[in-house]
């Protein structure tokens, strides 16, 4: 079998800009609508759940090819 090979540096940094990206989204996102609602910190810690879930997501299907 044919080994693929693996990928290369400008992809890693794209991975590594996406998952920031998207931890960077959702957290500010989450500070923006809890400082606009009242809520805050629960707000502000769901939107780096959701930013994590994102950044996970999004790696998976970036290195899928490579597993």
């Amino acid at each position: 079998m044919k080994q693929q090979p693996g990928p290369t540096v400008f992809e890693l940094v794209g991975i590594g800009a996406t998952a920031g990206g998207c931890v960077a989204v959702g957290v500010g996102g989450g500070y923006w609508l809890g400082s606009a609602t009242g809520v805050g910190t629960v707000l502000t810690f769901s939107g780096l759940a959701l930013g994590l879930a994102a950044a996970i997501t999004a790696t998976y299907f970036k290195i899928k090819r490579y597993l």
